[in-house]
């Protein structure tokens, strides 16, 4: 980080979360004599950072909150602003609702939630004309729909120098599940219409040192096409442009079907039930009494209002872990006093009723390293689930099993390379479309295996796998009929 800054004694540095003043060290290390000014809102951290950089070391010392400190305000505003700008900004930090209300009206249009997207929006606007800002955060930030208007602000006022990304798990001690790290690197100055930058894709911290110097596992990015991209996503899958490309022509996700967030009580300790103690993560939680459940809640009369009678307890999807069929591991209170309770309640998410108890395709928010839609058949569907529903002659079974092959998956994961899959994103994701007659025979083979696994048959196993497999075929032969190279239909193929 330090060595992509380009220091000079002449220019000033900003370390604006200085922490245990590792970042300035290394930068020190470059170049002995540049003045640094450090930020810290940790008093001990503030106060080592005194005794580690006393009077005379060349770096002053500000235990101060960067975001809001009125000293920046003046840097910024009559420009005595820093040649050069270095962090580790914290992530994920919490802002309560009185300060996000204020961050909200000085970072109007971003997104506030977030400590290291301000972090970076406040060093950019502290950076003077032609300086350089390099920053360590996650990746997430290079593809989450949230942080497209500062993305954008980028692409349209500075100029990307570079971005390396890596596990975060080579830091011992340090592993984020849901995302990478990456170090980006920033200019103050318009890109050029023909600039472009290179992403590269580190794998061990000795790789590093000469990952300035070389071309393998990286890729070209040209900065104005970032512009052309959905919500200014910045590729970080191999795969990712070729999809930007095949999605414009294709159809999506969201031609042919309704994604929705489904319905959470509020409380869920109070009105959800385990099916028994094996239910994985259900600790706290009671056993459901089988004679309270009503199997069939699609079958009662006005069931958004809740049911009247003892059987008041519904089947609830809730969470991935299986492919096309899950069993009824969860139940939730539908009477109508719970019902009222979550229209009204504040913390409840009574939301997309009209899609509650249809049938469709049920795929987690949270996965792992596989796909595993479920359907949702005579059910509630939680909101730990993005519920898929037709509005095409495109079938609940044939959806089932896209849902659950690699093609989809492959594609879903170049748009958005996180374990979070929201609505948003299955949405964008392209569904490769096979001719009717493929369709109609993946679809009955499909309802064949639902039934399968309805009735405990050991032969399903063989049958999901000839669904999937079929699936992957068509994919390969249409990409094949495109001859195009490279496209995400092949690599979908490939996988």
């Amino acid at each position: 980080m330090a060595s992509l800054l380009d220091a000079k004694d002449s220019d000033t540095l900003l370390e604006p979360s200085a922490g245990d003043g590792h970042l300035i060290d290394a930068v020190k290390r470059i170049v002995p004599n540049i003045p640094v000014t450090a930020y810290e809102l940790h008093p001990k951290h503030a106060d080592n950072l005194r005794k580690k950089f006393p009077n005379g070391s060349g770096v002053d010392i500000f235990e101060r909150d960067t975001i809001l400190c009125p000293d920046l305000d003046l840097r910024e505003n009559f420009g005595y602003k820093f040649a050069k700008i270095i962090a580790n900004p914290p992530y994920g930090g919490w802002q309560d609702h009185e300060r996000r209300a204020c961050l909200k009206k000085r970072f109007s249009g971003f997104y506030v939630r977030e400590t290291y997207t301000l972090f970076l929006l406040r060093c950019l606007r502290l950076l003077e004309d032609q300086g350089k800002l390099v920053f360590i955060i996650p990746d997430t930030f290079l593809y989450l729909h949230l942080h497209s208007p500062l993305r954008r602000l980028i692409v349209e006022e500075y100029t990307f120098e570079s971005i390396d990304v890596f596990k975060s798990s080579l830091f011992p001690g340090v592993s984020f599940g849901y995302a990478k790290l990456c170090i980006i690197a920033i200019s103050a100055r318009n890109a050029s219409p023909e600039h472009s930058f290179r992403i590269r894709f580190l794998d061990a911290l000795s790789e590093f040192e000469c990952a300035a110097q070389t071309e393998e596992n990286s890729k070209l990015v040209f900065q104005k096409d970032i512009l052309k991209a959905h919500s200014y996503t910045i590729p970080v899958s191999p795969n990712q442009e070729a999809l930007h490309e095949s999605s414009l022509q294709g159809t999506t996700m969201g031609d042919i079907a309704e994604c929705v967030t489904g319905f959470y009580s509020g409380r869920d300790k109070e009105f959800l039930r385990r099916a028994s103690d094996q239910v994985k993560r259900s600790n706290g939680y009671e056993i459901v009494d089988q004679e309270l459940v009503e199997p069939h809640p699609s079958s009662v009369t006005n069931v958004l209002e809740g049911i009247e009678s003892k059987r008041s307890f519904i089947p609830v999807l809730k969470g991935g872990g299986y492919n096309f069929i899950k069993p009824n591991l969860w139940f939730v209170d539908w009477s109508r006093e719970s019902v009222a309770h979550y229209r009204t309640d504040k913390k409840a998410r009574f939301q997309n009723p009209s899609f509650y108890f249809r049938e469709g395709v049920g795929f987690p928010m949270v996965t792992s390293t596989r796909p595993t839609a479920a359907l949702i058949q005579d059910a509630l569907f939680d909101q730990s689930i993005v519920g898929i529903f037709p509005k095409t002659e495109v079938s609940v079974e044939f959806l089932l099993a896209y849902c659950n092959s690699k093609p989809f998956w492959v594609s879903l994961k170049a748009i958005n390379p996180s374990a979070n899959n929201s609505a948003r994103y299955v949405l964008r994701t392209p569904v490769f479309l096979p001719d009717a007659e493929v369709q109609a025979k993946i679809t009955q083979r499909t309802k064949e295996l639902i039934y399968v696994l309805q009735n405990g048959d050991s032969a399903s196993e063989v049958l999901m796998k000839e669904i999937l497999h079929s699936i992957t075929v068509y994919v390969k032969k249409m990409a094949d009929e495109k001859a195009l190279e490279p496209t995400a239909l092949r690599a979908a193929a490939q996988l």
